[in-house]
Formats: C-alpha cells, sequence, structure tokens
C-alpha cells in the first residue's frame, strides 16, 4: 500500500519536473525586464553625483554628470536617494518614480535640497 502511494507521488513529482522543464515558467513569460536612464540635477539643473539609484534590489549611482542607467526584472519603480550627504552640494530630498513600460529614458529627474 505504501509503495503504491509512494510511486504516485514520485510520477507526480517527475510530470512536474518535466512540465517546467519543457515548458519553463510563469514568471518568465509575464515579467519583461525593466530599465531606465536619466540624468539627476538640482533645480538650477546643475547634475548631481553619487545619488542611489534603485529599482527593486538592484542599485546604481550617478556619475559625475548625474547620469545613470539600471535594469532589472522588479519593476515597481525607481527609488532616488542622497546617500552622501553634503559631499555632493547639499542634501537632496528622497524621490521614487514609477515605471509604467519597460525600458525607458526619463530624461533630467529633479531632486529637491532640504538643507
Amino acid at each position: 500500500m505504501i509503495g503504491k502511494i509512494l510511486l504516485r507521488l514520485f510520477a507526480l513529482f517527475g510530470m512536474t519536473l518535466t512540465c517546467v522543464a519543457c515548458y519553463g515558467t510563469a514568471y518568465d513569460e509575464y515579467h519583461a525586464e525593466y530599465g531606465a536612464s536619466g540624468r539627476v540635477v538640482d533645480p538650477q539643473k546643475n547634475p548631481i553625483e553619487g545619488i542611489e539609484v534603485s529599482l527593486g534590489e538592484k542599485k546604481t549611482y550617478t556619475t559625475e554628470d548625474g547620469r545613470f542607467y539600471i535594469h532589472n526584472l522588479d519593476y515597481q519603480g525607481l527609488h532616488f536617494k542622497d546617500v552622501d550627504g553634503k559631499r555632493n552640494g547639499g542634501e537632496f530630498a528622497d524621490r521614487h518614480i514609477p515605471l509604467n513600460q519597460p525600458n525607458v529614458d526619463l530624461g533630467d529627474i529633479e531632486l529637491l535640497k532640504i538643507d
């Protein structure tokens, strides 16, 4: 009796593995890779270096000219955070921008000073 139950369980497990191996998972079908690029600036349109840009768990930092590029499977939105305090010309407020489409150039993103 136990042998028949184990045989059926192993058969079910084997069929499940075969389906996943042959057809993939639904996650790959419905989650496109999202990416964004742009330039982070202050209210006077000066570039801001060293701003942390995150998309889900992925992070990058703006370059000397304020530019960034980031991509990830997570599409909840971009988060901008000043992690170096006043080193980049002042302290800037955090900002969140939702992403409505994959691979978008956001142009200039303005962060407000809080000092």
